[in-house]
């Protein structure tokens, strides 16, 4: 229960702030968006390089964390494909964004100021590479099943060219991707960030994490209304919630405890950043090619409100299990 008190309890906390600002009228829907580009592109990048860059290379090339985190991620991903294909006749281009909403969750906006608040500087590598893990993968399947299917509908117009520029280029030019690469080159050629360089990145890593949950309770103020009884009822919102809430963090944990050894912080690292709930990006490339937009809305503001009770126990159960100690 102290646990809960002291760490789950303040950063659900900071997300009810950040809801009740946009409820109350104190930051506006324009600035709730300025807020979450200040975070996408600014904050939580930094938070990602600064931890990367000063890594030890050794601890970069960690391939049973790599291993772990990717097989519950892709589990999670194709087994919701093969589902949702066989039971649901869905088209293959769709299916995606189903996979999508099954293994995608806020390791940027939750995870890493979690495991930060909970465990200190020591927790922001790991939750760095994971969160890195989690982005790309997924990012990619998606953008390349959709373009595929464009490259096809459309390829007396538009070549080869074409189809690498859409897959290639919002993969490579994520903020999250551009954050991570360029600190592991740092890491690489063991290059030093110099003082000023250190102490910028520091500032506005400190600001990423509580602004970030912060932008997820702003961001539910123009939710409510997806919180209606035909949305609750909806099987597929269902499937897809047990499938994030429940598969992905069963199939990783059981593939940390019994495929892969990893030291204890890197092990719940791995196990929690699989628990999260679902992203808020999701919804972005749903809306961008217009497809399961209602259900992936529920499904994000639905799996957010059951990830305070699934977190906390799977949280603290973790803790427990590998005696890790709270503090930086």
């Amino acid at each position: 229960m102290q646990i809960f008190i002291d760490i789950i309890l303040p950063i659900f906390a900071i997300i009810l702030c950040g809801y009740i600002a946009g409820r109350t009228g104190v930051i506006s829907a324009s600035g709730s968006k300025t807020l979450n580009s200040y975070v996408f592109f600014v904050a939580l990048p930094a938070l990602l390089f600064y931890a990367v860059a000063n890594a030890p290379i050794s601890q970069l090339t960690n391939w049973n964390f790599l291993f772990a985190n990717l097989l519950g991620i892709l589990s999670s991903f194709f087994l919701t494909i093969l589902f949702i294909r066989l039971f649901l006749k869905k088209k293959s281009a769709v299916l995606s964004i189903y996979g999508m909403n099954a293994s995608y969750g806020t390791t940027g906006y939750m995870g890493l100021p979690l495991l930060i608040a909970a465990f200190g500087d020591k927790a922001a590598l790991p939750a760095a590479l994971a969160t890195l893990i989690h982005n790309i993968p997924v990012i990619a399947t998606v953008i390349v099943t959709f373009e595929w299917v464009r490259a096809k509908e459309n390829r007396h117009e538009k070549g080869l060219l074409y189809f690498l520029q859409d897959v290639i280029k919002p993969v490579l030019f994520h903020p999250i991707t551009l954050s991570v690469l360029l600190g592991i080159t740092f890491s690489l050629f063991n290059i030093t960030l110099p003082k000023s360089l250190d102490i910028f990145a520091s500032f506005l890593s400190d600001a990423a994490g509580p602004t970030a949950l912060f932008a997820i309770g702003l961001g539910l103020t123009n939710q409510k209304e997806l919180l209606k009884w035909s949305s609750l009822v909806n099987k597929e919102v269902h499937f897809l919630l047990f499938m994030k809430l429940g598969f992905q963090p069963t199939i990783t944990l059981l593939l940390v405890f019994c495929v892969f050894e990893l030291e204890p912080l890197w092990a719940l690292t791995t196990i929690l950043m699989s628990a999260l709930p679902i992203g808020a990006g999701v919804f972005v490339f749903a809306q961008k090619y217009d497809n399961l937009t209602q259900e992936t809305s529920t499904g994000i503001v639905l799996s957010l409100l059951l990830s305070v009770l699934t977190i906390s126990i799977l949280f603290i159960y973790l803790i427990e299990h590998y005696s890790i100690s709270i503090g930086g």
